[in-house]
């Protein structure tokens, strides 16, 4: 054998026991529907992406280091698989782009992460065969993007003792933009969680810095305010039928009127969410009722009704349908989401939205 070859043999040696403790994995989720939904006198038959999960792919991985401490990340895209368009506002990892280690002190990630709120609303709006906070969900109609995920963070959960997590996550919202206020977005919050055989409970507190201003006259001299959220929530799964109810509380700061994003505002309201999921054969069924209350005016009320039946397939497909309906007060205009969001917009406040959906969800 040459010098030459005994140094790849060598160097292939070395980098196998690397190779084999790290892992990469690419995955995916690919979910179309067929959609009937009515706004008012309007009404829309079109197709859909992302209603029981965001359509998405991914990459995924992780690097032993020894001493039961890895490295670790994430990155995640959305996109629509009904047009092949991006979503997430075009970013291509804007669902979730993180790195960070993971040990015996639990994991800790930095980047675009979802927040200790986003991660209790996905686990008690419950998700029958797909995602929770997904279509057919109440809340999923009800809570705004703002507060469920968030850029520039750092997330923190802790190993779970005693039968208790602790989740926290800090993000620094404009990261020295020069065109809006400094501290907009900045995001502080954790969570408690506690499981007990089939009962799960979570306590949940948020602040999150916003401005009053309009998007339009937002500027780096526009006020700001400390929002804040409280939650609770509650599920036990008796076997045949596991309930569930989740509540939010928000306030801090002046009221506004109506949400914006790009100013991480949201007016003073209570939502909560009762829902069930009951197994019937293979298919699994999603009851769910919300109600959503705008603090300063009572007009600005809705409720939402949703059923959904999955039919799983294989492990990695399901199909389904369901019916929902959102009864907006005189003030208020929301709409029935997918778990992707870009539900049918409500012109008119006040309009009944309604919508029936037939649907096919794959993983890879």
């Amino acid at each position: 054998m040459t010098k030459r070859m005994w140094c790849v043999s060598l160097l292939s040696l070395a980098a196998a026991p690397a190779l084999a403790q790290s892992s990469v994995t690419l995955y995916g989720r690919i979910d179309t529907s067929i959609e009937y939904a009515n706004f008012g006198p309007n009404h829309v038959v079109r197709m859909g992406s992302g209603d029981i999960f965001a359509t998405q792919f991914g990459l995924k991985g992780s690097e032993d280091l020894g001493g039961g401490y890895r490295a670790i990340f994430k990155l995640e895209n959305g996109f629509n698989s009904a047009n092949g368009t991006l979503g997430n506002n075009g970013a291509l990892f804007g669902r979730e782009a993180w790195v960070g280690l993971s040990g015996p002190f639990g994991a800790m990630q930095a980047g675009v992460n979802y927040t200790v709120l986003h991660t209790s609303f996905v686990t008690y709006s419950l998700p029958g065969d797909g995602a929770g906070l997904a279509w057919g969900n109440a809340a999923n109609n009800f809570v705004g993007p703002a507060f469920l995920r968030v850029n520039n963070s750092i997330r923190y959960s802790s190993p779970r003792m005693g039968g208790v997590l602790v989740r926290a996550i800090a993000a620094r919202g404009a990261n020295g933009a020069s065109n809006v206020p400094s501290t907009l977005g900045d995001t502080y919050g954790a969570s408690v969680n506690y499981v007990n055989g089939n009962l799960s409970v979570d306590a949940d507190y948020m602040q999150q810095t916003f401005s009053p201003a309009s998007a339009a006259a937002l500027n780096a001299n526009s006020p700001t305010a400390a929002g804040n959220y409280a939650l609770g929530a509650i599920s036990y799964d008796f076997g045949f039928v596991k309930p569930a109810f989740i509540y939010l509380r928000h306030r801090g700061g002046p009221d506004v009127a109506t949400s914006v994003n790009a100013a991480s505002s949201n007016p003073h309201n209570d939502l909560f969410e009762l829902d069930a999921t009951v197994p019937v054969g293979r298919s699994l069924v999603l009851l769910s009722y919300g109600h959503y209350r705008k603090v300063a005016d009572s007009q600005g009320n809705a409720d939402s009704f949703g059923v959904r039946c999955d039919y799983p397939l294989s492990k990695r497909t399901v199909l389904y349908t369901g019916a929902a309906m959102i009864r907006n007060g005189a003030h208020a205009n929301f709409t029935v989401n997918g778990a992707a969001g870009g539900g049918v917009s409500v012109a008119k406040a006040g309009a009944t939205a309604s919508s029936v959906v037939a649907g096919i969800m794959t993983a890879f």
